[in-house]
């Protein structure tokens, strides 16, 4: 569990008044075209047992071109992914985050769907197309890379493709502001808060014929390796 750049702002009064200087201290980013994603599990008395930490997206099939985001290890099936855009759109939450899947390969974008029962759950997919925009990585001032927009969560619920069978899928919750002016986070019960945090990856040349194209293809900050990062030691 880490503290964001938007927490550190509500320490900034308390610093002013401390004869202690805090000194923001984040952990060093590379920059790749490609990553996958890790589950970083921020409040660790909501995880799972056994528990959810350090598992790498995946997609579970649940129809032609359809996939719901999924988590397992990092030898199951996990993705490669990339943000696709100009740089422009990259500096201004323009641009989707795709997976190369299918034969010939396609773009398999990232999408957010409000669950048709809630207001602010929406499930996420990894379906044929480019992805919802603005789904990507966090940039400077955040001083921590992962994906947004927050928070999302895992939650483990029955797929109807598989007869009722549960799976731990990935959703988003929405942030609300309450009419008391309470900051609502809307977590469902029973779901673990989590952000995902992008791996380097090697980004593979697409063989002929595919119908994924890398031309737009950014350079992403992301972790060398998330399972070796001490994270006490980081952070304001």
């Amino acid at each position: 569990m880490f503290v964001s750049t938007a927490a550190l702002l509500g320490l900034v009064g308390a610093a002013a008044a401390s004869p202690l200087n805090i000194v923001p201290n984040y952990p060093p980013v590379k920059q790749s075209t490609g990553f996958r994603l890790v589950v970083n599990v921020t409040d660790k008395a909501l995880d799972f047992s056994p528990s959810v930490q350090g598992l790498y997206v995946n997609s579970i099939h649940v129809g032609a071109g359809l996939n719901e985001v999924g988590i397992g290890s990092k030898s199951d099936n996990h993705g490669i992914f990339y943000q696709n855009g100009t740089a422009a759109e990259g500096r201004f939450n323009g641009v989707t985050t795709i997976t190369d899947q299918g034969t010939p390969l396609s773009p398999y974008g990232i999408s957010l769907t409000l669950d048709p029962d809630s207001k602010t759950l929406s499930s996420a997919y990894a379906n044929g197309g480019l992805g919802t925009k603005g789904v990507q990585i966090s940039q400077f001032p955040e001083g921590f890379r992962y994906l947004g927009p927050e928070t999302y969560v895992i939650c483990n619920v029955p797929l109807a493709y598989y007869q009722g069978t549960k799976f731990n899928v990935v959703k988003q919750a929405a942030t609300t502001i309450s009419s008391t002016g309470q900051v609502e986070r809307n977590i469902p019960e029973g779901c673990v808060p989590i952000r995902l945090l992008p791996e380097c990856a090697t980004l593979e040349d697409l063989p002929a014929g595919s119908y994924s194209s890398h031309e737009f293809a950014i350079n992403s900050d992301c972790y060398a390796d998330v399972a070796s990062i001490n994270w006490s030691l980081y952070g304001p």
